[in-house]
């Protein structure tokens, strides 16, 4: 299937950060309670799905276990799926992910200070257990936004690991951003939808560009606190109509990069939108473009 696959269109001058790939927001937060689940597959169902964004957030639990989490709920047990991760890694050499790993900042609700610990040394044990780091993590750059599809391929290495406080041996805190704003992504989904896309314009970097597709529940938004199934339900309606704005307006297009979003294995819907994109970019292998876009379309 070319979503298992997809990396291998790509033509080899083109930069790491101009590559638009798929990005599960919370990728962590499978099985978790409504309030806090933003995808159901794990996060190999997700790279099969084309995913090679993964947002992790990391926490330990009251047995001393380093666990996913999405704020205060924690979830499943870390290396396991990793070493379920490790597997699907190994059956797609041609494709590169990026891991964005980190724990949550200290955060005060109400009279409340919440804080969000993962041992480094423990995370180090685990990382180096199932997906390799020292073997496997690209670091050897200078600067992220000249990195080329072809120079990660010659490279051997299989992603790059951001942290920006590089709290992880092969972790780097290379330039990147996710612009967020609580009331734009507070706003019901044809508002959001209607402005999402001016961050194109207020925000730019020289390495990568994380675009938040998801709406965001919080106290004092227009949507307030709702489980994020019931918004992504809302805002596929209008998802197309999101990409489509990005397509055809050449100063978004040539920032896109990173493009996240909730319940991203429900379908191939929102993945097949978002790898269109290479071929409005000119990033797909010129005698391959045919067969990408029709294989993207059958989902074979």
């Amino acid at each position: 299937m070319i979503y298992s696959e997809w990396m291998s269109y790509i033509k080899d001058d083109v930069k790491l950060c101009n590559v638009v790939m798929p990005s599960a927001h919370n990728a962590g937060s499978f099985k978790m309670k409504p309030i806090a689940c933003c995808q159901d597959g794990d996060l190999t169902q997700q790279f099969n799905y084309g995913i090679r964004h993964f947002c992790v957030r990391i926490d330990t639990d009251k047995n001393g276990q380093i666990v996913f989490c999405h704020g205060i709920t924690k979830g499943l047990p870390f290396e396991p799926e990793m070493e379920k991760f490790r597997k699907v890694m190994d059956e797609h050499p041609s494709e590169f992910f990026i891991l964005d790993l980190r724990e949550y900042q200290p955060q005060k609700l109400g009279p409340f200070n919440l804080r969000f610990h993962a041992d480094p040394k423990k995370v180090d044990e685990i990382l180096e257990r199932t997906i390799e780091p020292s073997k496997y993590a690209f670091t050897d750059f200078e600067n992220i936004g000249d990195v080329t599809m072809g120079d990660m391929r010659k490279s051997g290495k299989r992603y790059i690991m951001i942290n920006y406080c590089e709290e992880y041996k092969y972790s780097v805190n290379c330039p990147h951003i996710l612009p967020w704003e609580k009331k734009r992504h507070g706003k019901h989904a044809h508002e959001f939808v209607a402005e999402a896309t001016e961050f194109f314009d207020t925000n730019d970097t020289s390495g990568f560009y994380w675009f938040q597709t998801q709406q965001t529940p919080n106290l004092g938004t227009d949507i307030g606190v709702v489980f994020p199934r019931k918004l992504d339900k809302a805002l596929r309606w209008h998802f197309k109509a999101l990409i489509n704005t990005i397509a055809n307006t050449p100063r978004y297009l040539a920032r896109a990069n990173i493009i996240a979003g909730d319940f991203m294995t429900e379908d191939f819907f929102k993945v097949r939108e978002i790898l269109n994109l290479n071929l409005n970019k000119d990033n797909v292998i010129e005698n391959k473009r045919d067969e990408y876009k029709n294989r993207l379309k059958t989902c074979t």
